[in-house]
């Protein structure tokens, strides 16, 4: 089981990979990482994002799917900056930011 190496109070980037830039497995859709980021977030309140990738790694990990953490923060900025989820803080700083579905 994967556990993230978060240094407590350590304040530095956890990634810089955007969306544009990442090559999914062929067995693997943005639509299954969008499916499991919205579930982790079907609550209204404020998340994470490293609990959110952390989540969302041990789900694929489980199912034997090979996508990595940074390509699932990068996805999560690419939801932000398209307006399906909320953010605050800054998002290549997983520990330092949060998300959450729109609020209507």
């Amino acid at each position: 089981m994967y556990t993230p190496n978060f240094d407590e109070g350590e304040d530095r980037v956890c990634s810089t990979l955007r969306w544009k830039d990442v090559v999914l497995p062929t067995s693997v859709t943005a639509a299954d990482i969008d499916a499991l980021i919205f579930a982790e977030l079907k609550e209204p309140y404020w998340r994470k994002v490293a609990r959110v990738v952390s989540r969302c790694l041990m789900t694929f990990e489980i199912r034997s799917i090979p996508v990595g953490d940074e390509v699932i923060a990068a996805r999560i900025q690419e939801l932000a900056e398209g307006g399906k989820i909320e953010s605050q803080g800054n998002l290549t700083m997983w520990r330092h930011s949060e998300v959450r579905l729109r609020q209507s």
